[in-house]
């Protein structure tokens, strides 16, 4: 093998199969006093299972870390989720067919997955783990235990659902989007109460389905973002090929925006401007008749093509970068304009969260530092003024930033910035701390191994985990 040919960020992409409990981690520099709690990370983590290999990056099956701050004590664990998926392949030895973009041997179907290595959100004492399926699997917060796959009985005839709720922390108001394959097909939004009572807000009716990946809430308004890459219902209920092959993109179909009204699900406009692929939203808010709505935006679904295993292969790029960018949609007028942000190109961007559904100006992302090339870079950005500090460090591939604020009252962007960062020189990772309003490092702490690339991170207050 050509080892040349092989690129130094392949790490990223190769199985992890070391599971640790509250392992100790070997830190330098001094953690901040006012940062105790717990951040938990989930991405996939295992390529291949006997002979086969996964199709696509988001086919390995889905592992959870937790890094635990405590004072000068840091300590660090991983399991992987113990979904049906994954218990199955262990006893077979094999893939379950199909997946997300992995092929399927003739004469078998896709079957329906709950390897949910997209998302994690924490309610309570649990963390509840998404996929794209409307399931949730819920896991021990303090010893990573796979507890149960939970099917949303209330969405069971629906065919795919978005990893992202949105909670509402004013309200105790969560909700959810569900893609129907039903007549009429559409995108189901879902209400879930303080008490946890569901209901349903809306049904959008869709001839073709998008891809929606997350979507926004304000004070007011529901914001649905579907982009030209649509599937056909019957298609998705066949489930004869894997989940992405089913959808096509056609860029003459431009960007379509739904905005509902959150308390009665009555559509208020139906908006279109250009073709966007959009996998996150950002923030969103109201300015009288005007909502804001601050999403990534790509060009085209080229990412997902990107992150293919070809061959068993590991991903070796190009890898796009979504833009900052921003609808103005005016409600008076039933327009939008959409223009990119002050920013750089970047993913998983992340706002101060005392400042959901409210205008902010400070945004923290992770992004390349070359067109094409993986996540290489912390960023900050000034939306407003396009003011850019950023870290990074040779061979250094940072995850997924998480922002905890110094406290209550303080200023917008004022805390401390955390990521699990790939060393693919050193063949470990380590959990990287900065002061959020400089990006200058305060303190490491190595991991015992390398850790596949993640995806997202949450940050869990002791007080709440307690």
């Amino acid at each position: 093998m050509n080892t040349l040919s092989i690129p130094k960020w392949s790490l990223g992409f190769t199985s992890l199969h070391e599971e640790v409990s509250n392992a100790p981690l070997e830190l330098s520099g001094t953690i901040p006093e006012t940062l105790c709690g717990t951040m938990y990370q989930i991405g996939p983590a295992l390529f291949e299972m006997g002979p086969r290999t996964v199709g696509h990056w988001l086919d390995g099956f889905a592992m959870i870390s937790a890094v635990r701050v405590g004072g000068q004590d840091v300590t660090f664990s991983n399991r992987f989720l113990a979904s049906s998926w994954y218990r199955r392949a262990l006893i077979k030895d094999s893939l379950a067919a199909g997946g997300f973009d992995s092929p399927i041997p003739r004469h078998m179907n896709y079957r329906s997955s709950d390897n949910a290595n997209l998302n994690i959100i924490s309610r309570g004492h649990t963390l509840e783990a998404l996929g794209d399926m409307p399931q949730s699997v819920i896991v021990d917060a303090d010893t990573l235990t796979t507890r149960e796959t939970r099917p949303w009985k209330h969405l069971s005839h629906c065919l795919a659902s978005s990893p992202h709720p949105f909670f509402d922390e004013h309200t105790g108001e969560r909700f959810d989007l569900a893609l129907s394959a039903r007549d009429p097909s559409g995108y189901i939004i879902t209400v879930t109460d303080a008490e946890g009572v569901s209901r349903k807000l809306r049904t959008v009716a869709s001839s073709r389905l998008g891809y929606i990946h997350s979507f926004s809430v304000t004070a007011h308004w529901v914001v649905l973002v579907e982009g030209p890459f649509t599937a056909n219902p019957r298609s998705l209920r066949s489930r004869r090929r894997p989940y992405l092959h089913n959808y096509v993109w056609d860029a003459s179909r431009g960007t379509r925006i739904f905005v509902l009204d959150r308390k009665s699900g009555v559509l208020a406009t139906t908006l279109s401007t250009r073709p966007l692929f959009v996998l996150h939203h950002i923030n969103a808010w109201e300015e009288g008749e005007r909502l804001l709505v601050d999403i990534a935006a790509y060009a085209d679904p080229s990412i997902l093509d990107a992150l293919a295993f070809n061959h068993g292969k590991v991903p070796s790029g190009d890898f796009p970068a979504p833009l900052a960018t921003r609808l103005t949609i005016n409600l008076g007028t039933s327009s939008v304009v959409c223009l990119p942000l002050k920013c750089p190109p970047g993913e998983f961007w992340k706002v101060d969260s005392r400042f959901s559904m409210k205008p902010t100006t400070v945004l923290f992302s992770a992004g390349p530092l070359r067109t094409g090339r993986p996540i290489d870079r912390l960023c900050r950005s000034n939306s407003t003024t396009g003011e850019l500090i950023q870290w990074s460090g040779d061979n250094c591939y940072p995850g997924a930033p998480a922002f905890i604020a110094n406290s209550i009252e303080a200023p917008e962007g004022e805390g401390w910035l955390l990521s699990i960062v790939l060393d693919v020189a050193a063949k470990r990772s380590f959990v990287l701390v900065l002061d959020a309003e400089t990006l200058t490092e305060v303190a490491r702490a190595w991991l015992p191994h390398a850790l596949p690339f993640g995806l997202h991170t949450i940050f869990v207050p002791k007080e709440v985990t307690q």
